[in-house]
């Protein structure tokens, strides 16, 4: 989970709106998390949205936000040094975001994170092939995202 101060609240904006601006955020524990690159087309522009996610449920959140004017356009997981082993953050493109379950005791729910370069993360050492499990695929860049959209830089608003 990401943290903020209150004095790093940065002062702009509407007065009272409901968007708030804070120029640093921290995160709370060292686990993996998600940068996601959005687009949102309005008025015959399109602009870039950056997110910063730490539960595979507010990605699928953000996925089911999506629509015509409103799309992922890439996703890319963090990897903490305990899991990557070199003793510094890494981040890679996620292809493929997997729960999987138990048939017989649905919790608790382990990840497979599908990275590039055919690079794999499980959150657990038991999550088999065995016909005993339930496997739900979460995000997937081929169904979720439109990477092709990334080469249209020219027609993108700050």
């Amino acid at each position: 989970m990401f943290m903020t101060q209150s004095h790093t609240e940065e002062l702009i904006g509407q007065p009272f709106g409901k968007v708030q601006f804070w120029s640093r955020v921290e995160l709370s524990k060292e686990d993996l998390w998600f940068y996601v690159s959005t687009v949102h087309s309005c008025v015959g522009s399109k602009r870039r949205r950056y997110y910063l996610l730490t539960e595979a449920a507010d990605l699928q959140a953000l996925i089911g936000d999506t629509s015509e004017f409103f799309w992922i356009e890439r996703v890319m997981a963090v990897i903490p040094p305990q899991i990557n082993g070199p003793r510094c953050w890494k981040m890679y493109q996620l292809k493929e975001l997997i729960a999987v379950a138990d048939s017989t005791e649905l919790m608790p729910i382990d990840f497979i994170y599908r990275l590039e370069n055919g690079l794999s993360y499980v959150t657990s050492g038991v999550v088999g092939d065995s016909t005993d499990k339930l496997r739900q695929v979460l995000f997937s860049e081929k169904l979720h995202a439109h990477p092709e959209d990334i080469d249209h830089k020219t027609d993108l608003v700050g």
